[in-house]
């Protein structure tokens, strides 16, 4: 009976941050198939969409690893280290995992192969690792995927990010509540929409032509919060 083949596993995790799926998996492919030169036929692909892959048994995260411990799997190729790790010491704990279950880590932008050859090649690996300065660099950019994947995550929740607009205040929570200049922005919109000059408006509202600029480019914002929450004052 001839050897089995060797089997690589392709892990990809993509988020709205990203949305790089695709991307993901054709750079593992090439990069198999024609660094490592592996066939195509001893290739698969696992995909992820959550930000916390690792949270839901059923996810292809959770599968890598149960492949990887059943000895189904003796590679695993990766984009970026962020795809599987959320620190610099949550990968070390993960690669190794993974090497000492014999199944080596190669992460392509880092142009690291751990654990290829031999069981005890970890530690080796991984002086290495540090030596050439690349933990720190991957630690920062896993830290700026995350930062991306937080921030994209917050506005699919419909929760605002970043300093509020003119007319609100936020709530802490990551909602906006209108303030005292809300009638002012409503106000510069209806003038807007009069043909009224920016310079004017400005002038009158006490503000900023960049401000107003900037009310007109949100007015769906405005309007959006009018129709949720009516005006209840009386004019008299």
């Amino acid at each position: 009976m001839g050897q089995m083949a060797e089997q690589t596993a392709i892990y990809v995790r993509d988020t709205m941050a990203t949305d790089s799926a695709h991307e993901q998996r054709d750079q593992g492919i090439d990069y198999a198939t024609q660094v490592l030169e592996i066939d195509p036929a001893d290739l698969r692909v696992l995909c992820d969409t959550a930000i916390e892959a690792r949270s839901t048994e059923a996810s292809n995260d959770q599968r890598l690893f149960t492949l990887a411990a059943a000895g189904e799997i003796d590679r695993v190729i990766i984009r970026d280290a962020s795809r599987i790790a959320k620190t610099m010491r949550d990968l070390n704990e993960r690669v190794t995992e993974l090497i000492e279950a014999g199944v080596a880590v190669h992460i392509i932008k880092a142009g690291l192969r751990l654990g290829e050859d031999t069981s005890d090649s970890g530690p080796d690996d991984q002086a290495l690792l540090r030596a050439l300065g690349i933990a720190a660099e991957l630690d920062t950019t896993m830290g700026r995927e995350r930062t991306k994947e937080g921030v994209a995550a917050a506005k699919a929740a419909g929760k605002h990010i970043g300093r509020p607009p003119f007319g609100f205040d936020s709530d802490g929570e990551g909602g906006l509540i209108p303030n005292e200049d809300f009638e002012t922005a409503l106000s510069v919109i209806e003038r807007i929409e009069n043909d009224e000059s920016k310079r004017s408006i400005a002038r009158e509202a006490g503000t900023t032509r960049a401000t107003v600029k900037n009310i007109v480019e949100r007015k769906d914002m405005y309007f959006d919060h009018l129709s949720t929450h009516p005006r209840t004052t009386s004019s008299g």
